[in-house]
């Protein structure tokens, strides 16, 4: 497992040092690599507290402020690793150390305050997605694992609350504890949010959180042609409603915008009208003089035999 560790670092600094030469793949291998053994060492205590110390001299060789990528990683790594692999107390001094580096003690806060607020920084992670993607998730695993309950109820007012980096992790957790399908479900908050086009507005100010919609299939491509269908969809729903009832058209034909929407009819109408009579007049014109032309060539040749 030192190995692997070594090569958690080395990746670190060549992000650092020389980023063309950063390969995200191998990086996010290695890290999966290490947390995958934390479990065993629950039982193993002796090497816990080897791998422990290890840990602490690999994070006090550079500050953790060098980079984002050496913030985050070490950070949540090390945290996951106190509550997976710490069971007596003996292996958290890189926990301990870490921790009193932090501005908010506690896991939660921080990381809802400070480490996914930086993840959605301008050009953060020098703009990885992948990577930006893989840390929200290992985020939303730990708080969903050792943090409070996802509110599965949780209101379109509640969402509104947090700020853009909350939002986002809020629909994390969401996905990774109530499925994946949300969007589809017509009683969630997510299916309600993107009808009312949050997602359109939420990824229209920035790339990544575009990217993060995208990818869960929460932003809903328009095209002009989708738009006026469903300008028309509306419109028709509109008209049967108001047509349906006499009196209660007549009734509302008094106030303003009924009235604006009812002469934005009757133009249509009469437009239609106004194109579409002279376009069947001149066919019907045009067909009725190509009948008396072919009778008169008819009677021509007649005449000649």
């Amino acid at each position: 497992m030192k190995s692997y560790i070594d090569d958690l670092f080395k990746y670190i600094e060549t992000y650092e040092t020389d980023y063309a030469q950063f390969k995200t793949e191998a990086f996010l291998q290695t890290y999966t690599g290490i947390i995958n053994v934390f479990q065993t060492l629950r039982s193993d205590r002796d090497q816990a507290v080897e791998i422990d110390y290890y840990f602490l001299d690999k994070i006090k060789l550079s500050p953790l402020t060098s980079s984002d990528l050496r913030q985050v990683t070490v950070q949540v790594l090390i945290t996951r690793f106190e509550s997976e692999a710490d069971t007596d107390g003996r292996s958290n001094q890189a926990y301990s150390y870490c921790r009193n580096l932090r501005p908010a003690k506690q896991d939660v806060a921080f990381f809802e305050g400070h480490l996914v607020k930086q993840l959605f920084e301008e050009g953060s992670l020098k703009n990885n997605f992948e990577l930006s993607s893989f840390f929200l998730g290992e985020v939303g695993a730990y708080m969903n694992k050792f943090g409070t309950r996802v509110n599965a109820d949780l209101s379109p007012e509640a969402f509104d609350a947090f700020s853009t980096a909350g939002k986002m992790l809020q629909l994390q957790r969401r996905r990774l504890a109530l499925g994946k399908d949300l969007i589809d479900d017509r009683n969630s908050l997510e299916f309600h949010l993107q009808r009312v086009d949050v997602f359109g507005r939420l990824g229209g100010g920035s790339k990544l959180v575009e990217y993060f919609l995208r990818d869960w299939g929460y932003f809903a491509t328009t095209t002009f042609w989708s738009k006026l269908s469903s300008w028309f969809g509306e419109l028709g729903t509109k008209v049967r409603g108001a047509f349906s009832n006499f009196s209660y058209f007549r009734l509302l034909s008094t106030q303003r915008s009924l009235a604006y929407f009812v002469y934005t009819i009757v133009i249509i109408i009469f437009l239609g009208v106004a194109i579409g009579v002279p376009s069947w007049w001149s066919g019907k014109t045009n067909k009725v003089l190509t009948e008396f032309q072919e009778k008169a060539s008819n009677l021509r040749s007649g005449g000649g035999k």
